[in-house]
């Protein structure tokens, strides 16, 4: 069959464009992104996970948001952790349909550990008594060696960040450091109609099914960037 040059130069266009397609696909497959607090390891996370924005439109601190293109083929869609924005409410976890994210309660869920400088603390450098993470602190991460100076506890450590924030410092003196994260593996059921769920009590009660879907059109529209 002989073809036309209009038909040949149809062919080479879109082989060029399958090409860079397919490069761009290939460089920009999975990353190690952070997911929310009690999320499976990666590899089974993503098996789990199915873009559902559950976890997203839960979220009352606005912490989560969908991967974008840039962040993988594999990875889009799915729920990105902004660790500073994170107040451990929990209501990520209680969501998930899947067990993408497992339903463990907060004080099981580590997103990193709280780190002092001793040369900024205003305890260590004994300029005042200055007790406010230690007071912060609701998992007794921290404690307070000869009743003044501060100490992280690694071990009970959740990574909420409540110490930070209650550090009067400039800059901070105790920063969480996001680098120990802990990931779990996936039920020994993973069928099971109904998943084991430890999560407690609601922070923050479930909104109408109107404020729900109004959150969530803001939501992806902000996302991306359609609307600031």
């Amino acid at each position: 069959m002989k073809l036309s040059r209009r038909d040949a130069l149809h062919i080479i266009i879109s082989g060029v464009i399958s090409g860079i397609a397919f490069t761009f696909f290939k460089i920009s497959g999975a990353k190690a992104l952070p997911r929310p607090p009690g999320s499976l390891i990666e590899n089974e996370f993503l098996k789990y996970c199915t873009r559902c924005y559950m976890c997203i439109d839960a979220c009352p601190a606005d912490a989560i948001k969908p991967a974008s293109i840039f962040d993988g083929i594999v990875n889009l869609g799915t729920p990105v952790l902004d660790w500073k924005k994170c107040i451990m409410c929990m209501e990520c976890v209680r969501v998930c349909p899947t067990e993408a994210i497992k339903k463990v309660p907060k004080e099981e869920v580590d997103i990193g550990n709280a780190v002092i400088d001793p040369d900024i603390c205003l305890a260590w450098q004994k300029t005042r008594r200055c007790t406010n993470c230690y007071k912060a602190c609701k998992y007794n991460a921290i404690k307070l060696e000869d009743r003044r100076f501060p100490v992280v506890i690694e071990e009970n450590c959740t990574g909420c960040g409540d110490c930070e924030q209650r550090c009067p410092t400039d800059p901070k003196s105790i920063v969480v450091l996001y680098e120990k994260v802990k990931r779990f593996d996936p039920s020994e059921n993973r069928f099971a109609l109904r998943h084991e769920n430890r999560v407690g009590p609601y922070d923050f009660p479930p909104p109408d099914f109107k404020t729900w879907l109004a959150g969530r059109i803001e939501k992806l529209a902000k996302s991306y960037g359609i609307m600031k």
